[in-house]
């Protein structure tokens, strides 16, 4: 099977030797997107971060034709224990059900304002 390299302006441009995401046959694996605001740069608190995280994931997952209605599952990597209900309470607004499945750390990321960062596998119907 072919890889496609999946890239869209609608999430941040990878900081490193990586893509936004891979296609290979029906199945996408997302590289980790963070909550930055692809205009500004910017984070903000936890409740931010996890919504342009989550959002920045929708972007490349809609360039590689599918949604997060397709995601079967998610790995979430956490800088502070402390914003764990925060960030449960935004990703089930924002995630469909069923919810997929999940693993989740507390790590140190990338840089000090990153408080989340978040990798999916999904299914292109």
């Amino acid at each position: 099977m072919e890889k496609q390299v999946i890239r869209t302006d609608g999430a941040p441009t990878p900081t490193g030797p990586f893509n936004q995401a891979i296609r290979v046959g029906n199945l996408v694996f997302t590289s980790g997107q963070a909550g930055r605001n692809r205009e500004t740069g910017k984070m903000g608190d936890i409740h931010d971060q996890a919504r342009r995280c989550i959002g920045n994931i929708g972007a490349v997952l809609q360039a590689a034709g599918t949604s997060l209605e397709n995601v079967v599952k998610a790995t979430v990597f956490m800088r502070n224990q402390a914003d764990w209900k925060a960030f449960n309470e935004v990703y089930v607004e924002m995630m469909p059900q069923p919810l997929p499945a999940r693993s989740s750390a507390f790590v140190e990321l990338k840089s000090p304002d990153m408080l989340v960062e978040m990798e999916v596998i999904a299914f292109v119907p």
